[in-house]
C-alpha cells in the first residue's frame, strides 16, 4: 500500500501539470488500490436476487447468502436516474495561504480534490457542475455529463486564483436558484469565519432535497502555530498586519483555533451534513475514501 499512499501524496500530484492527467491518476490509482468494487451499490438500488450463471462478475456474489444456502446468488441493481453533482469551491484570498510545510496551497488542494470528485462522478454517469466564488459568484457551469462536460470543467478549475473576501451567503443564494431536483452538494472551504453561515446555508439545501458533504480545507500550520522568534502575521483578504513573537500568543492561538474546529464539526453535524477536516498535506486518499463510503451508505 506504500506506493499508492505515495501516488495519492498532495506534494506527487502537484507535480503533475495537467489536471486531467492528475484526476485520471489519482482516482484510477486509487480505485485500483482497493479490494472491493467502490460503486457496488453506489449511485444504484438493490432489487432482486437471481441465480449466478458462469463467467459473471464475482464482485456481485452475496457470500453470505451463499454460506446460508449453499447456492450461489448475485445482486441486481436496478440504477438511479443520474444525479446532479454541485462542486463549491471557494477562492477566497485566505484559500490561498501556503505554509512551509505543505505542497500546495489551500485552493490548488482543493481544485485537485475537486477534480478528483468530478472524475469519479463522470466515471458514475452523474451531471457534475462547478460554482466558484469569493466576494461574489466567479465560475458557474451548470450540471451536465454528455460531450466534453468534464473537459470544461477541468478548464474552469484549472484557472481559478485566490483573492478576496468569502461571501458565502451571496454564493448560496446564487446556488439555491439553480438546484431544482435531486442532487449533492460537495462544498470545499477553509470556512474561516464561516461555521455559523456554512452549516445554516447546507441545511437549507438538505430541505431541498440535497445531500450535503462539507470539506474543510487548512494549511497545516493554522493549526499548529509555528514557534518562530518573530513573525509578521498579515490578512491575506483586507491587507492587515500584526508583528508579534508567536511564542507568546500560541497557547490563546491554540485555544481559538481548537474552539473554532470543535464549533465547525459541530455545527455540521447538527445540521445532519456530512463533514471531514483535512490539511493541504493529507492524502488525497483519505477524502475520496470518505466520499465514496458516505455515498455508499446513503445509497
Amino acid at each position: 500500500m506504500a506506493n499508492l499512499n505515495s501516488l495519492l501524496d498532495p506534494e506527487h500530484l502537484h507535480r503533475i501539470a495537467p489536471l486531467p492527467l492528475m484526476a485520471r491518476t489519482a482516482v484510477e490509482g486509487f480505485l485500483s488500490g482497493m479490494h472491493r468494487s467502490v460503486f457496488h451499490g453506489f449511485g444504484a438500488e438493490f432489487l432482486h436476487y437471481r441465480t449466478y450463471t458462469q463467467g459473471e462478475d464475482l464482485k456481485y456474489v452475496d457470500w453470505k447468502l451463499y454460506a446460508r444456502r449453499d447456492k450461489v446468488y448475485t445482486k441486481v441493481f436496478e440504477e438511479e436516474t443520474n444525479m446532479n453533482v454541485y462542486l463549491v469551491v471557494d477562492c477566497s484570498g485566505s484559500m490561498g495561504y501556503k505554509g512551509m510545510s505543505a505542497a500546495c496551497d489551500k485552493l490548488r488542494y482543493c481544485v485537485m480534490l475537486a477534480a478528483c470528485f468530478a472524475y469519479l462522478a463522470s466515471k458514475q454517469g452523474d451531471n457534475v457542475s462547478l460554482l466558484s466564488y469569493a466576494d461574489q459568484v466567479n465560475t458557474f457551469l451548470p450540471p451536465a455529463h454528455r460531450g466534453q462536460q468534464l473537459h470544461r470543467l477541468l478548464l474552469q478549475l484549472n484557472n481559478l486564483k485566490a483573492g478576496g473576501s468569502a461571501h458565502h451567503e451571496r454564493a448560496f443564494d446564487f446556488l439555491e436558484t439553480q438546484t431544482s431536483t435531486r442532487g449533492l452538494v460537495i462544498l470545499l472551504s477553509d470556512m474561516l469565519e464561516g461555521e455559523h453561515a456554512l452549516p445554516a446555508r447546507l441545511k437549507r439545501l438538505r430541505m431541498m432535497h440535497c445531500d450535503c458533504i462539507a470539506i474543510q480545507i487548512l494549511d497545516p500550520e493554522e493549526i499548529n502555530l509555528p514557534r518562530h522568534n518573530g513573525a509578521r502575521f498579515q490578512d491575506i483578504e483586507n491587507g492587515g498586519e500584526l508583528l508579534t513573537n508567536p511564542a507568546t500568543i500560541a497557547d490563546r492561538y491554540d485555544l481559538s483555533m481548537q474552539q473554532f474546529l470543535t464549533a465547525t464539526q459541530q455545527a455540521f453535524h447538527r445540521e445532519q451534513v456530512d463533514f471531514r477536516m483535512l490539511t493541504s498535506s493529507h492524502n488525497l486518499g483519505l477524502a475520496l475514501a470518505a466520499y465514496l463510503n458516505r455515498r455508499e451508505l446513503r445509497c
